[in-house]
């Protein structure tokens, strides 16, 4: 179980950080694209964009749920050893 919440959580932490690039890459190739008056290749890239952007959604949740499970199977500390007492 902890290698598939792991393997998650990497999954979702790298698409979290890598899909706003593609984002912005692909918006800015529809402007290009828009002023160069391809206005069909505009639209297709504004497309593209707005999945990507579900798809970087769609990654922080699973980020954040990944992050939740890894918590909870995390093993509980040794009795006995409580942070909180020693100075």
């Amino acid at each position: 179980m902890r290698g598939i919440v792991r393997r998650m959580l990497l999954t979702g932490v790298a698409c979290a950080i890598l899909l706003p690039i593609v984002i912005a890459v692909v918006v800015g190739l529809g402007m290009l694209l828009k002023a160069v008056g391809d206005g069909a290749g505009a639209a297709v890239c504004g497309r593209v964009a707005l999945v990507v952007g579900a798809g970087w959604i769609v990654a922080v949740v699973t980020t954040a749920v990944a992050s939740g499970a890894a918590l909870l199977d995390a093993p509980p500390p040794p009795a006995g050893d409580d942070p909180r007492t020693h100075p």
